[in-house]
Order: structure tokens, then C-alpha cells, then sequence
């Protein structure tokens, strides 16, 4: 009798663990692990696809991506098929196609044949196979450089394919890249199993997306004032118009970066402290606004020094850290004009100071201002964790 209720109170508290445990799940908020990062894509490439349209990776920013190999012999020649195409066709580009939950999501496509008429039979293959969306881009280009990365057992487009007879090993894999141009998932798709991962994974990295905090509006910086002329009541501080001399000789004026973001610092080239590491870390910004395709944006260096650093000065100084001219101006000209921009202007000290090192005293502030000329930020130009903060700043402005 004894054992009987034994048996029964171990069977309740079982199953009363079961349905606690359920209810958590059903009740609490479920915990998604970030994807992990296996590399980034270091320069925007094109591709043309086998209608002889040149894409950019620029025009896929806001896409999720998966980029693979192909053969036109796929599926009546397994020897050559870099994966399976049927399950991949089931598993993922149905999925993309019909689910709009996947709108984010596209396939881009390389094929490993080199004969003259790939396009033609690219064409051919998406007919035979009925691939008509336009989600699932297919392309003789040979070069993805997201492949070009070391991973953890070597680099998979210089490494050769021993297991299949495949040129590459990269012609096995699947690639998963976020909006970010960060590779989250790769995966040998010659496996089945691999190939169910990759829609779960994908769907990790579209909650990932969801839960990112969303940016609340940047401030206007400055004083403010009152009109009723106006239907917004608000006069808000913005940069008078200014024109100087770049590095290159040429005159730069306000007037010609008109509904430009610019992003501003004040510094000299024979600085001995702050100086290089804020024209590090904007080196590094301007890295990563290339990076990210991000256009119309000017940066901006003002010297504090200009009866030294003349054009020949600020251009020996750029070619030392690889600045690229394209967007980035240092500039020079008069003193009393230069301090007088920077201190009403853009709201930052700027002065002879006999006390200060290399006797010049200016702000360690990189400043932002938007496409009207107000500033919205200042961030401290020194602290390289400012970086993708900055970065994200300047895309909420476009």
C-alpha cells in the first residue's frame, strides 16, 4: 500500500514538472542566441547575372542573402551538382517564395562552368527547373568574396574540394550574409540535413533583426528660437556658410556639400596627442561607410594651424593614413575664420593656448551635422567603441 502511494506521489510530481515546464515555455519570453560571425565583406563588388544586367552588393544592403554554387548539369549530373538541387528548391527557395515572413531573403547564385554559352544555359536551367522568381539570382560570375575567408579549416576558395572532386571546396557551400555584410552561417550543402538548418538559422537572424532597439530620433544641438512666421515655430542653429582650401589645392565651400551629412573634427598635423587617433578612428568610419554603401556623406577636418598646414602640409599628412580624397577634405585657410566657424559655428573651442600640447587647444569631438546644417551629435573622436554608433547615426539621418 505504502510503495502504491509511493509510486502515485512520483508520478504526480513528474508530471506536475511536465506541465510547469511547459507552461514557463508558453509563459516566458524564449531566449534566441545571436548567429555566430565567421567574417565581413571588406569592399562592395558586382556581379552580371545571365541576363547581362551589373548588380551591385550595394543594391542587396537591406536583403539577407544566401550565396552558392551551381552547375547547369544539376540535378541529371549529381557528380556535378554542388548540392542537391530538389531539396534545396523545397526546403529553401519555396520557402522564400511563398513565405512572406522571407521577403528580407534572396539567393544569389554562381555557376561553376566557363563555356561561352552559360548565360544562355543558365536561362535554360531556370526554365527546366521552373525557377521564375526573381529572389533566386543566378549569375557566371565566378568571384563571390564572401567566400574568400579563412573559416576554421582553411580558406574554402583557395582550398580543393577532395571529398567530391570539386575545383573548390567553397562550390559545396551555402553562405548566409546579413544586412550587415556579416557571414552568420555557412553550411556544406551537399547534406540534407545542412540544408534544413539553413531556414531555421535564417529565421534566427530575422527575430535577431526584430529585437535590435529601435534608434530613438538624434537631437538638434544648439540655441533655438520662436516663430510664429514659421509653421514650426523653431529656428534651429545651423552652420553659417564657410569656404576653404582642401589638401588637394582646391576651394571647398559649404555651398557645394549643400544636403550632404558631414561628419567634422578640428585637429593639426603636428599634434602631439589627441590628434592621431581621432584621424584613425574617421579613417576607420570612412572604412566602414564604404563598406556599408553609404554615399553623400562628407567628412570634414578643419586645422587649428593653418599658417603650417598648407595644402602641400594636410596632403602629405592624408597620404600617411590612406585617406581617401573622394569625400574626406582637410582644410585650411584663415585663422580668425577657421576659430571663429568652429566656435560659433560648430559650438567646439578653438584657440592659441601656450599651456596646451603642441600649443593649440581644440575639441577631441567628432561632430555630425545633417543635411540642413544642424548639428545633430558629438561623439568623442578618440574612443574607437564611438565608431558604429556613429555609423548608425549617419543611416538614421538618410
Amino acid at each position: 500500500m505504502i510503495s502504491r502511494r509511493k509510486g502515485f506521489l512520483i508520478l504526480a510530481l513528474i508530471f506536475g514538472a511536465f506541465l510547469s515546464s511547459l507552461g514557463f515555455l508558453l509563459l516566458g519570453d524564449t531566449s534566441y542566441k545571436s548567429q555566430p560571425v565567421f567574417g565581413q565583406l571588406n569592399d562592395p563588388f558586382s556581379i552580371v547575372d545571365y541576363k547581362g544586367d551589373t548588380i551591385s552588393s550595394c543594391d542587396w544592403n537591406d536583403k539577407i542573402i544566401l550565396y552558392n554554387f551551381l552547375s547547369v548539369e544539376c540535378p541529371t549530373d549529381f557528380e556535378k551538382c554542388p548540392f542537391r538541387l530538389e531539396w534545396f528548391k523545397i526546403k529553401i527557395y519555396n520557402e522564400l517564395v511563398d513565405n512572406i515572413g522571407f521577403d528580407d531573403v534572396i539567393v544569389v547564385t554562381s555557376f561553376i562552368e566557363s563555356t561561352q554559352d552559360v548565360d544562355f544555359r543558365i536561362k535554360q536551367f531556370r526554365d527546366f527547373n521552373k525557377i521564375d522568381s526573381e529572389k533566386w539570382i543566378m549569375t557566371a560570375s565566378k568571384y563571390i568574396p564572401y567566400f574568400d575567408n579563412e573559416f576554421t579549416k582553411g580558406n574554402p576558395w583557395t582550398k580543393k574540394d577532395t571529398l567530391f572532386g570539386f575545383e573548390r571546396q567553397a562550390h559545396l557551400m551555402t553562405l548566409l550574409v546579413d544586412k550587415n555584410q556579416k557571414i552568420r552561417g555557412k553550411y556544406f550543402t551537399y547534406n540534407f540535413g545542412e540544408i534544413r538548418r539553413i531556414t531555421k538559422e535564417i529565421s534566427l537572424l530575422l527575430k535577431e533583426e526584430q529585437q535590435k532597439p529601435e534608434l530613438k530620433e538624434l537631437p538638434i544641438y544648439g540655441n533655438k528660437e520662436f516663430d510664429v512666421s514659421i509653421d514650426k515655430d523653431t529656428l534651429y542653429h545651423e552652420i553659417p556658410e564657410w569656404s576653404f582650401i582642401n589638401q588637394n589645392a582646391q576651394i571647398i565651400s559649404s555651398k557645394k556639400l549643400d544636403n550632404k551629412i558631414k561628419l567634422v573634427d578640428f585637429f593639426f598635423t603636428s599634434c602631439p596627442t589627441i590628434c592621431p587617433k581621432m584621424t584613425l578612428n574617421m579613417v576607420k568610419i570612412q572604412s566602414l561607410l564604404n563598406d556599408n554603401c553609404l554615399s553623400d556623406i562628407e567628412l570634414l577636418s578643419f586645422t587649428v594651424d593653418p599658417s603650417k598646414d598648407t595644402s602641400e602640409k594636410l596632403l602629405e599628412y592624408a597620404k600617411s593614413y590612406n585617406v581617401d580624397s573622394t569625400n574626406w577634405n582637410m582644410l585650411t585657410g584663415d585663422q580668425g575664420a577657421i576659430y571663429e566657424l568652429g566656435v560659433n559655428g560648430f559650438l567646439v573651442p578653438n584657440q592659441e593656448d601656450a599651456l596646451a600640447p603642441g600649443g593649440f587647444l581644440h575639441s577631441e569631438n567628432l561632430i555630425l551635422i545633417d543635411q540642413f546644417n544642424r548639428i545633430r551629435g558629438y561623439y568623442d573622436g578618440t574612443d574607437s567603441l564611438n565608431i558604429p554608433i556613429i555609423v548608425q547615426h549617419i543611416q538614421s539621418l538618410l
